[in-house]
């Protein structure tokens, strides 16, 4: 799980606010504690957008990481412990998501700077305490928890 969820994947967070209605965005420079219990990334997530406002209030997330190559797909939901100005090792592993995305994408005929193309100008960062995690990959035992 923690290869995949370091490797190119594609990372899209989802949340919620208090009328259960859904925030989609994406999200980058996914990194994983020793132990596993903290999972961090950068969320596009500007001032005044439905994405922050569910983050810094309701605090429920899911996190879901794909693989575009092999579809490989996890999925973490948890609780966000806190929120904040991403740091500059934060920021250096956005860029070397935004990397190994593009090269996955490359493989599925996308321009090689399509990372780029998707990263947010406003990245939020976030700290999450995973609660449950899913094996989402497409087939028998999608939806299996890890």
């Amino acid at each position: 799980m923690r290869q995949l969820i370091l490797a190119g994947s594609a990372t899209v967070v989802a949340t919620r606010d208090d009328e259960l209605r859904p925030s989609v965005a994406r999200g980058w420079g996914v990194g994983v504690s020793e132990g596993g219990e903290r999972l961090t990334l950068c969320v596009g997530a500007p001032p005044g957008s439905a994405m922050r406002a569910n983050l810094e209030s309701t605090g429920e997330i899911a996190i879901t990481c794909s693989r575009p190559t092999t579809y490989r797909t996890v999925q973490v939901k948890g609780r966000v412990e806190s929120t904040g100005s991403p740091s500059a090792d934060q920021l250096a592993a956005v860029e070397a998501q935004v990397a190994a995305f593009s090269a996955e994408a490359v493989q599925l005929g996308l321009p090689p700077n399509a990372g780029s193309l998707l990263l947010d100008e406003e990245l939020l960062a976030v700290t999450v305490v995973p609660r449950e995690v899913y094996d989402q990959t497409p087939g028998p035992s999608a939806g299996e928890k890890l």
